[in-house]
């Protein structure tokens, strides 16, 4: 990250002769890339794509934990079971979706056809391009926060659940008032940890579109992959990583605080209980 510092405020630039002077340019490195259609747009289309993945995989992250943290038969099994897509390779995961969404071979179009629907192409169509890789997102990335999830449910006192049930809480009630406040710390983590993971987000769509069409799925990781290993200008592309990573550690630290004052607010209140 230092050095990346350092790059940020000089011309470097990969493809001049060796042993070329590298000149300090102060901050118009950093000027370029905020000012830049592509970096805004890059960044743009990565909010698009973690904003609803990240809805979504907490919704049915927070339910597959549910479900999982009954007491049944083969639990060990299943929570395995569940957590095979997080541990696939992302371009195993890429050329998997690639095939599946495929036009003319894909599965999902065949499926859609045993019902009487048309075919579709899904990778190449403007409106459904951006929601195939959210699609993919939350298939991959779903049992991370159910297995965060699950491990909060797990370390739960039974003792105010027990106390609901016996005041006549239904299922919903214990739920919304018992079990989502405890959930609060784990959720807001999640979202750090997601955002965080979002500026890692290239090899699966690198594989299932390469940015296309046009750029409507060129993330912020392609853009950095483009800029510094296809024009060589690792000192903008120094600034703008600088800038992605100033951002992330802004928003860890609102969070972290926000969950923090919630923490302190909640042991007041049992204490004054």
């Amino acid at each position: 990250m230092l050095v990346a510092l350092y790059l940020s405020f000089t011309d470097t630039n990969l493809s001049n002769a060796v042993g070329a002077p590298v000149h300090n340019v102060g901050l118009n490195n950093y000027a370029s890339v905020l000012t830049s259609t592509d970096f805004s747009s890059a960044v743009s289309t990565t909010c698009w794509i973690i904003i609803p993945a990240v809805v979504i995989e907490m919704v049915l992250g927070v339910g597959i934990a549910l479900w999982l943290n009954r007491p049944r038969r083969y639990a060990r099994g299943m929570r395995a079971v569940t957590l095979l897509p997080y541990l696939l390779v992302p371009v195993v995961i890429g050329n998997f979706f690639r095939m599946f969404y495929s036009a003319q071979f894909g599965q999902l179009n065949y499926y859609l056809s045993l019902v009487g629907l048309p075919a579709h192409a899904w990778l190449t169509d403007p409106a459904t391009v951006r929601w195939a890789v959210v699609a993919l997102e939350v298939w991959h990335t779903t049992p991370f926060v159910a297995l965060l999830c699950l491990a909060g449910l797990a370390g739960m006192s039974p003792d105010p659940l027990e106390a609901s049930m016996v005041d006549g809480a239904n299922a919903w009630q214990r739920f919304v008032h018992i079990v989502l406040p405890d959930l609060l710390p784990i959720l807001g983590a999640v979202l750090v940890l997601r955002a965080m993971d979002a500026i890692q987000l290239f090899d699966e769509v690198y594989v299932l579109t390469g940015g296309g069409p046009g750029r409507l799925t060129s993330v912020i990781n392609l853009y950095l992959y483009q800029f510094g290993f296809r024009q060589f200008q690792i000192g903008q592309t120094s600034a703008a990583v600088t800038v992605i990573v100033v951002f992330l550690a802004a928003l860890a630290l609102i969070a972290f605080s926000i969950m923090r004052s919630r923490s302190r607010s909640r042991e007041r209140n049992s204490g004054l209980g």
